[in-house]
């Protein structure tokens, strides 16, 4: 049998595969996204693709300027043809939690801006419904962390501010400079209902919902890739 880490690595090359010449893409961050990029990468350097990506976060900021991938800002493209991301819970719908890594304000503000979007994970990360297993990422304006929580509780959010490992001190900062809060819900049946409460709360600057965005998913199980 192939261990997870293998199937993991699959996904990643299959959907890195995807990406065409000439394209500008959006990459994501984790695990599974990390074996995308390393495969781009490789397909930049020995197929010579011509290919921009923008990153999602620092870490793969740094993955692609280490495999000579070429990169813009987010600020320099108003779209995107083609944006490969991972999830940390996904539903029959195709809709997500994302957010564990702390990155998913510009990873949402990066979803928004193609119409194909590929979410590449493991089968772990498939539920029945949103939030048996994850709270929502939150990322909320730092001065405007109490009203938030407040507000948040008032729709059974459960909130916990998100803190550095064992050893550090003080919160987790997001590559924007903000406070990232988990909520957690008991289960989320109607998670288009609770997306546009969210998107409601002064201060809330990003959530973990991506509601409608997925147009694939490449999963990663033990019988081998499952695409819906």
């Amino acid at each position: 049998m192939i261990n997870m880490d293998e199937l993991k690595k699959m996904a990643g090359i299959k959907a890195a595969n995807l990406i065409q010449n000439g394209m500008v893409v959006g990459l994501g961050t984790g695990s599974t996204a990390a074996y995308m990029v390393d495969r781009l990468g490789e397909r930049v350097q020995k197929e010579n693709l011509a290919i921009t990506a923008v990153s999602t976060s620092w870490s793969t900021t740094l993955q692609c300027r280490r495999l000579g991938i070429p990169l813009k800002e987010i600020d320099e493209v108003s779209k995107l043809d083609m944006v490969i991301d991972g999830a940390d819970e996904i539903d029959s719908q195709k809709n997500l939690i994302k957010g564990r890594g702390a990155a998913h304000l510009l990873e949402k503000i990066v979803a928004s801006m193609t119409s194909n979007y590929i979410i590449i994970a493991d089968n772990s990360k498939k539920v029945t419904v949103l939030g048996e297993k994850m709270p929502v990422p939150i990322e909320v304006l730092p001065k405007a962390i109490g009203v938030v929580i407040a507000q948040i509780e008032a729709l059974g959010g459960k909130c916990t501010t998100r803190l550095g490992s064992p050893g550090k001190d003080g919160p987790i900062i997001s590559d924007s400079g903000n406070l990232i809060v988990d909520a957690k819900f008991k289960n989320i049946p109607n998670p288009k209902v609770l997306d546009s409460a969210l998107n409601s709360i002064p201060g809330l600057l990003g959530h973990g919902l991506f509601i409608g965005m997925a147009t694939k998913v490449i999963l990663a199980t033990p019988k081998g890739l499952e695409e819906f």
